[in-house]
């Protein structure tokens, strides 16, 4: 399965050194969304953050703005 990495944008960006194993662009996107989720419910705040999905060639797949 590829590895996509999912890193963190606020202004600096937060690398995902280990990625996760997902089976497509689709699931990668999947669990973007989650993980968005849960750090706007985990952590409030008024900047604007990011998470950014990179696929194994280093290309970015997706992002998604985390709301609080």
């Amino acid at each position: 399965m590829p590895k996509y990495h999912f890193e963190i944008v606020d202004g600096f960006r937060l690398e995902d050194p280990v990625g996760l194993d997902c089976s497509d662009d689709t699931q990668a996107r999947d669990v973007a969304k989650n993980i968005a989720h849960q750090i706007g419910v985990d952590i409030a705040g008024d900047t604007e953050r990011k998470v950014v999905v990179i696929d194994e060639n280093g290309a970015e797949v997706y992002k998604t703005k985390i709301k609080s």
